[in-house]
């Protein structure tokens, strides 16, 4: 299988990277607010960091879960082979 970089690829895999972000946002929200007595802005500040790493740290993961959801669609195809014969192609 080749595999071509295609215009809003990128974007897909952000869309990933942003369902990541907010997963271990509110994982680590609702787990300081349940066992800290910290203030609304101190747990954001906390908890900014790690939505920050966590987009960081999975996103060659959230590239690749995007080309499995692209090639599992039928949006990724095997280009048609083409002979070339003295410098043209047939």
């Amino acid at each position: 299988m080749i595999f071509w970089k295609d215009p809003g690829e990128s974007l897909g895999a952000m869309y990933v990277d942003y369902a990541i972000a907010t997963v271990a946002f509110l994982i680590a929200w609702f787990i300081l607010d349940y066992t800290t007595h910290l203030s609304d802005p101190q747990q954001v500040a906390i908890v900014a960091p790690i939505a920050v790493a966590s987009i960081l740290i999975f996103y060659p993961i959230s590239r690749s879960i995007w080309t499995v959801l692209v090639y599992i669609s039928g949006g990724i195809e095997k280009p048609k082979m083409r002979a070339i014969r003295g410098g043209k192609a047939s």
